[in-house]
């Protein structure tokens, strides 16, 4: 149907024709698909990025804190190697009878640098108990076995090559691999008076590398250096 404008007596369109023409033509319409997708797709892009830098975080997070915990544990121990509550009995004596410092029972780390043993007095009684499982014999250790730190627990054999099944578990094997654990013992002298007996200064370097099992790139290492408390009288 055509209406006729009365002023100009001129004919119009349809009132079909001119609602088609406020609308889109399927070129448009297509291209406007393919803008939305591409935005679409953007976003996505975009929020994947963003999940994967939140779990990379909280897998660091995760490693951190695994590795400081037995860092942390490892220095607390290792520095009161060779305690001895009876230390002042030999005070001007000329001896050393701590029978924490002995062959025994002294500061040692294993040939291959990633195992240490010592003991020191716990209870502070002046005396080192037999090994048993029973009480707290004051010998403790450390080693990476199968990838996983262990600590030696009482009764146990004191020992570096004792089984893997001997010691106990101190990193969750399940979340982190400790790729490389060494200790480096340094020491240094101290003359005592005009004689020639000496002080031992001992320290000790930890180092120790974890990586994630759920993602082998997340890894990290720590180092601390650990002043044994302790210095051992060598008459």
């Amino acid at each position: 149907m055509h209406m006729i404008d009365k002023h100009t007596q001129r004919k119009l369109p349809p009132i079909t024709s001119m609602f088609r023409a406020t609308g889109f033509t399927l070129a448009e319409i297509l291209i406007a698909l393919v803008l939305n997708a591409f935005i679409l797709l953007a976003l996505i892009s975009i929020f994947s990025s963003n999940i994967s830098h939140i779990n990379k975080s909280t897998n660091s997070d995760t490693l951190n804190q695994q590795l400081e915990s037995a860092m942390q544990l490892m220095a607390n121990d290792i520095r009161r190697a060779g305690y001895w509550g009876n230390a002042q009995s030999d005070v001007n004596t000329g001896v050393n009878n701590n029978p924490f410092m002995t062959a025994n029972t002294d500061l040692t780390i294993n040939g291959g640098g990633n195992c240490i043993l010592f003991s020191y007095d716990y209870n502070s009684d002046g005396s080192a108990p037999a090994i048993s499982n029973a009480y707290d014999d004051e010998r403790y250790g450390y080693r990476v076995s199968n990838q996983t730190l262990q600590a030696r627990p009482p009764g146990a054999a004191y020992d570096c090559a004792a089984g893997n099944s001997a010691w106990e578990n101190v990193t969750n094997p399940g979340i982190v691999n400790i790729t490389n654990l060494s200790f480096t013992l340094n020491s240094s002298t101290v003359p005592v008076g005009a004689t020639t007996k000496k002080l031992l200064i001992r320290s000790v370097d930890i180092s120790i590398t974890g990586q994630l099992v759920s993602d082998a790139s997340v890894t990290k290492t720590l180092t601390q250096h650990v002043r044994i408390l302790n210095d051992k009288y060598v008459p």
